[in-house]
């Protein structure tokens, strides 16, 4: 040969022996693209067939040397085999680089030219500032359609639906064995919830018509208007206010006095 190669385990042997021909496939170990040779004929494929034949049907003396012959073809396939590769990778090298840092050989598509380097050991920083400009424009898409999505809405009551009402209704606590059942509190009353049961609320205030006491919350006896509720508290500052008290003594805002 003119010029001998050094080739890099990239390849998968593709020959077939019985088919008399060679072929190789190269893959890049970065991204696994990959290209095959075109195949190149053995000189010594009719060799093996006669080989093959005596072997089967010849025996004594011609068996033994159609043996012999076959051991010289073996000898002969594998040189013609160590050349076939020289060429195949000649055929294809310009697909590949050698990577001086990692010590890999990769593809055009997993080489960085400039650096002379593989995108592995020198990655293209203007491709990924491209890809990461592109993730920030999705970003921002999905916000927009999330700012501005509207959910549609459905007519809930036209779907059917095979609920009966007694499952809507809340489930009862279960009753635990062996613990008493513990009594329902009773609601509170209107009067607690006014405050009547406050330490210190009045128990009379005077009607602002006829200046007559009565209960407050309810009806003057004289003239029926409605008897004020006391402030015990300021309805803005929230201090104290004592009784008979017409204006919060903290920040001056008139109050209902007993």
């Amino acid at each position: 040969m003119s010029q001998f190669y050094v080739v890099p385990n990239i390849y998968t042997d593709m020959s077939d022996q019985s088919q008399g021909y060679f072929a190789f496939r190269f893959s890049c170990h970065r991204c696994y693209w990959q290209i095959e040779t075109t195949p190149i004929r053995s000189t010594v494929a009719t060799v093996s067939n006669i080989a093959d034949i005596g072997i089967g049907l010849l025996g004594g003396m011609w068996g033994r040397a159609a043996e012999a012959g076959q051991k010289m073809y073996g000898s002969r396939w594998h040189n013609e085999q160590a050349e076939a590769l020289q060429k195949s990778w000649a055929e294809i090298k310009h697909h590949f680089h050698f990577c001086p840092k990692c010590s890999t050989t990769v593809c055009n598509r997993c080489f960085n030219i400039g650096l002379n380097l593989c995108t592995g050991c020198a990655p293209d920083l203007r491709a990924d500032g491209a890809q990461f400009q592109h993730e920030l424009n999705v970003d921002a898409q999905r916000q927009q359609i999330e700012k501005n999505y509207q959910a549609p809405q459905f007519n809930v009551n036209a779907i059917p639906s095979a609920v009966t009402p007694d499952m809507v209704k809340p489930a009862m606590p279960p009753v635990l064995p062996n613990r008493p059942q513990q009594p329902s509190l009773p609601a509170p009353s209107p009067a607690a919830i006014a405050g009547f049961s406050t330490p210190g609320y009045p128990k009379t205030v005077m009607c602002p018509t006829c200046r007559r006491m009565g209960p407050p919350g309810k009806f003057c006896q004289d003239c029926g208007t409605k008897l004020p509720l006391p402030d015990l508290f300021c309805p803005k500052c929230a201090e104290p206010v004592g009784e008979g008290a017409r204006f919060c003594a903290e920040c001056g805002t008139k109050v209902v006095s007993g």
